[in-house]
């Protein structure tokens, strides 16, 4: 009977500690960080009191005619900025108003991979060259968006997969 209940107690403890071990895992759902409502009002003119709204007005004016894409009111809008560079921003159509968070261009090469009108959730990728110009690896960042900051929630680093021919 004692030999039994050990292993009765081994199996609910490895279950237990495996399932700890795989939530440490476990990436953010777009489901853990909902919207109270998806903004369908007026979309409101672009705020160029900021000096970035202003010097990119064109671009955030076309992004602002976009449905929603993330936190329930901006708008992800992404432009050049050289041969292999790119810049995101977020534009509120609530209010017309930039987020102080952008992504991409020379010091952050963090492209924008996924976003969601129903979440405050926002997913980037980082790739991470060898000296041949190929992908080595990835840096997968989560954040989360936080009395209007991007709060960083969760990274995660993996090897890219090479393709074989």
């Amino acid at each position: 009977m004692i030999k039994r209940l050990i292993k009765i107690l081994f199996v609910i403890t490895m279950i237990t500690i495996t399932a700890l071990t795989n939530a440490k895992n476990i990436v953010p759902q777009f489901s853990d960080s909902p919207v109270k409502s998806v903004y369908a009002g007026t979309t409101a003119k672009l705020d160029i009191s900021d000096p970035s709204a202003r010097m990119f007005r064109t671009r955030l004016n076309e992004a602002l005619q976009q449905k929603v894409d993330f936190a329930g009111e901006y708008v992800t809008t992404m432009r050049g900025c050289g041969a292999s560079c790119r810049m995101y921003s977020f534009v509120s159509k609530r209010t017309g108003k930039l987020l102080q968070a952008n992504f991409g261009g020379e010091e952050n090469s963090e492209d924008v991979v996924a976003t969601s009108p129903r979440s405050r959730l926002l997913v980037t990728q980082e790739e991470h060259m060898n000296h041949n110009y190929e992908v080595d690896s990835l840096t997968v960042r989560f954040y989360v968006l936080e009395k209007g900051r991007l709060k960083m929630i969760k990274t995660v680093k993996q090897v890219a997969t090479q393709e074989k021919n």
